[in-house]
C-alpha cells in the first residue's frame, strides 16, 4: 500500500511502499523489518532540502523518528489552537463517529461516544514549536488513493 510522506516546511516528499520480502507478512509480525523495508523507517527517507530555511524542516543528522517517539509528551497549551490541523483530524473524526452511531443507533448516539471536542485545540499534544517537545520536525504522511486497508504497525 503507496503513502506519500512530506515535510511541510521544504515540501520535499517521497511516496513509500513496502518492501518487506514477499514471504514476510508486516501485518501478522506487527512491523516492517528494519535495514530492509522503507516503512519500517518513512521519516528516514524524506531529508529536507539543504538549502531550506523554514523553522519545519531538520537538517540535523540524526534519526527524527527516534527523536519523536523519545518525547515525554503531556505538553501543555497548544501554539496554535484555532488553526492546529491534529485537532482538525479530531473534529472530523469524531464527526463522522457521531453521523456512524446516529445512523446505527438512532438517539442513543450521544451515549456511546465522548463528548464532542472543543473548538479550539486544547494542546498536550507534541508540537516541533514546543520547548520541550523532543519531535524535530512535522511530517505529513497520507495514504495514497486506492489504499484499501491501513493497517499500522511499529518500525521494530
Amino acid at each position: 500500500m503507496p503513502f506519500h510522506a512530506m515535510c511541510p516546511g521544504c515540501t520535499t516528499s517521497a511516496y513509500l511502499d513496502c518492501t518487506c520480502p514477499a514471504s514476510f507478512d508486516p501485518a501478522s509480525a506487527g512491523m516492517h523489518l528494519a535495514g530492509v523495508c522503507v516503512l519500517a523507517d518513512p521519516d528516514g527517507a524524506v531529508i529536507c532540502a539543504e538549502g531550506s530555511d523554514d523553522p519545519r524542516c531538520c537538517h540535523d543528522d540524526h534519526d527524527h523518528a527516534a527523536q519523536a517517539n523519545g518525547c515525554p509528551g503531556g505538553h501543555g497549551d497548544c501554539p496554535e489552537p484555532a488553526t492546529c490541523a491534529l485537532h482538525r483530524s479530531v473534529k472530523a473524526h469524531h464527526a463522522a463517529m457521531m453521523a456512524a452511531a446516529a445512523e446505527a443507533n438512532g438517539d442513543r448516539a450521544a451515549m456511546v461516544l465522548p463528548p464532542e471536542p472543543p473548538d479550539d485545540c486544547p494542546g498536550g499534544h507534541c508540537h516541533w514549536e514546543l520547548d520541550e517537545c523532543t519531535v524535530c520536525r512535522p511530517l505529513i504522511i497520507a495514504a495514497m488513493p486506492g489504499s484499501a486497508r491501513l493497517q499500522p504497525v511499529t518500525g521494530g
